[in-house]
Order: C-alpha cells, then structure tokens, then sequence
C-alpha cells in the first residue's frame, strides 16, 4: 500500500517564509532608521559647532575718547565726572548677540566707590561688529579723614589718576528663531590711568580741560565666568 505524503504549500503561500513584501518592508524600515540616525549625529554636530561659537568670548577695550570732564577739590567734597567709552566686540562669525542690563562700575584702588553704576542702553549686535557705548558718571565724594579720600585727593593733585572700570550685561545669543541666554558678563579694566592737561590749575583745586586716558592702560580683561563660554 502506497504511503500519502502531505503537500507542502509554495513558499509564497507560507505565512512563516518571509516574502518579497516583508524583505522590502524591513529594508525601508532600515534605511528610515539610517536617515533618522544620521539626522541626529547632523543636529548634535551643528549644536556643538553653535556652542563654540557662542563660547567664543567678547572683546571689551576703553576707547581713547575716556576722560575726567570735571574735578572740583573743596574743603568738603571732592566732585568728578567721568566719560567712559567702550568698544565691544563680537568675535563669532554668524552668530547675533544681544545686550541688556549693562552697567559701568569706578572705583579707587579697587575700595572707594566712585559713583552709583551707570546704566547702559541695551543693544544687538552682528556678527564681527563692533559698537562703542558711553557711560557718564557724577562722583561727590565728601572730604572725611579716610585714607582712601586721601589717597584719591592727593594722586588728583598730583595731575595723574588710576582707576578701575568694571563692566557687567546680560547676554543672549541668536540661535534659530530663538535668543538664547547665556552666562552674564563681567570684564574689568584695572590701573586705567588718566592725566591731567593743564597741572597748574590743581594747585587751586580744579581741573582745566579734559583728563585724557593712557594709550597703554585700554586693555580690558574677561572675568573666569566670561571665560567658561
């Protein structure tokens, strides 16, 4: 007696045999999964490229327009108004930076006070440009036995004055449709020394013309914050 044996279906009716169908389903599958991979390595690369040119720091210098516009020594105060100008770079290439909330510090040996801060109109900036901000400040200071009002009185009579300026703002940065914050700024610009014009006239306690700024003393330097960007 002959012995049956079951047909076996062709493959192409078998459920459990992958087909050309279910082949071209995983290699579209794949090569989603490949673009949307490479799409990810493209974004991480482009942000670590825009967080190190947004990490590239400011440059902040004293403009040779600074002076001393006024100085008054009387028994009971000592008036100065100051003229601070500063240029502020912006070293990125493509990237728009804004400006707010800046204000200018001057002090005496890094201890005396000179004024309340000045405020500075906030301001966007371009790619490698350059503006130039303007700071007044109005110092009344009374004439106490203090060695730091001493020391100020005498080197303002002496015709030749050394101070620090230190600049502070809120920073964001242009990327895509978003302003993005960052770490505020600080710079300091120590020892900037101003000299008289006309020496005789301190003998009777007031200054004559504008105090001009040392060539030599422009230098602006970044605070350990400024340089972590």
């Amino acid at each position: 007696m002959r012995t049956l044996h079951p047909i076996q279906p062709p493959a192409a009716n078998n459920p459990a045999s992958p087909g050309p169908l279910q082949s071209g389903r995983y290699k579209l599958i794949a090569g989603h999964r490949i673009m949307y991979a490479m799409l990810t390595i493209l974004g991480l690369l482009m942000v670590i490229f825009l967080v190190i040119l947004a990490g590239m720091p400011p440059k902040f210098r004293l403009n040779p327009g600074s002076s001393l516009l006024l100085l008054n020594i009387s028994t009971s105060n000592v008036t100065t108004q100051w003229n601070i100008a500063l240029s502020v770079k912006n070293p990125s290439p493509i990237i728009t930076v804004k400006y707010t909330h800046m204000e200018i510090l001057l002090s005496f040996q890094g201890r005396l006070a000179l004024s309340c801060p000045s405020l500075v109109p906030g301001f966007t900036q371009g790619p490698h440009n350059i503006t130039t901000v303007r700071a007044e400040a109005l110092s009344t200071l009374a004439a106490v036995s203090d060695l730091n009002v001493e020391g100020l009185v005498s080197t303002l009579k002496g015709g030749r004055v050394s101070i620090d300026v230190v600049a502070k703002a809120k920073r964001r940065l242009h990327l895509g449709p978003w302003w993005v914050a960052v770490f505020d700024v600080c710079v300091s610009c120590m020892g900037v020394n101003f000299t008289a014009p006309n020496f005789t006239a301190l003998t009777k306690g007031e200054g004559s013309g504008d105090w001009m700024i040392h060539r030599d003393t422009l230098r602006c330097k970044p605070n350990i914050i400024t340089q972590f960007w």
